[in-house]
Parts: C-alpha cells; sequence; structure tokens
C-alpha cells in the first residue's frame, strides 16, 4: 500500500519516512503489512480537515518519549464509534490522552466523508457525522 494524502502532500511511504511513529507494529490492529502507517484507517474526511495536525501534535508528544517508551508505544485501534473518531494507544500519557480526546471532540462536527462542517444525526439508530451533502447521498443510496 502506498496511497497518497493529498492533506500531507505525501505518499505513504513517505509518511513513515518522514514520521517514523506512525509505522505499524505488530499487533496494530487494520495494519495488514508492517510497511505501512496506521494514518489511512482513520475516516478520509477527518484526514482532510485535521490529518496533518492530528499527526504533528501526536508525533511532538511521542517525542518526548523516552527509547524504552518508544519502543513499547504502539496504535492498538483507530475507529469511528458514536460518530466520532476513536484512537487507541498504549501507553498513554495524560498529554497524548489530550490530544486525542481534542480530535475526537473535533470530528463530532466534521464531516467523516468529505472534511466540510457537519452535524450528528441519529440514522436508524447509527450516529453518522455528516455534512448536509454527504448525508444526503447517503441517503438516497439506501
Amino acid at each position: 500500500m502506498n496511497d497518497y494524502y493529498e492533506e500531507l502532500g505525501m505518499t505513504d511511504a513517505e509518511l513513515i519516512e518522514k514520521h517514523p511513529f506512525t509505522r505499524c507494529r505488530s499487533g496494530d490492529w487494520k495494519c495488514e503489512l508492517l510497511d505501512q502507517s496506521w494514518y489511512p484507517t482513520i475516516p478520509k474526511g477527518w484526514r482532510k480537515a485535521f490529518g496533518k495536525q492530528l499527526i504533528e501534535e501526536m508525533e511532538a508528544e511521542y517525542n518526548k518519549y523516552d527509547d524504552e517508551m518508544k519502543a513499547e508505544w504502539n496504535v492498538l485501534q483507530i475507529k469511528e464509534k458514536y460518530g466520532e473518531l476513536r484512537i487507541y494507544v498504549d501507553p498513554e500519557t495524560r498529554k497524548m490522552g489530550e490530544i486525542i480526546n481534542k480530535y475526537s471532540l473535533k470530528s463530532r462536527t466534521v464531516c467523516i466523508e468529505c472534511g466540510a462542517p457537519a452535524k450528528q444525526r441519529n440514522t436508524h439508530g447509527w450516529v453518522d457525522t455528516m455534512c448536509d451533502e454527504c448525508y444526503d447521498n447517503m441517503m438516497s443510496k439506501t
């Protein structure tokens, strides 16, 4: 996998080279290969809207870790749940938790599909965070 991320201006391989902490490790969730990053598991609209800032803030905190903690640190899971971004890491410092929480809250107001301003909607018991256009497109296909 060597996808190109327009919001970052680089491919997955370039992302790993520039930000080594994004490389999948053994045991990472949804990482099929160890020569890819966990970044593409973030939904595309959220990557577009705040992916670059998320990477930069997480890396700044990660770089404060000692070598032992860096060796242990792992992204366990990234997913959408209840209409918001969920990122699970271990070990998690207080500051890393604050960064993750900041973007989880931000994701509640950003379209998961296109990155435009959005609102959360309850659709058939499921919470969707989408702009009007993406929501209408989704509903027209059902």
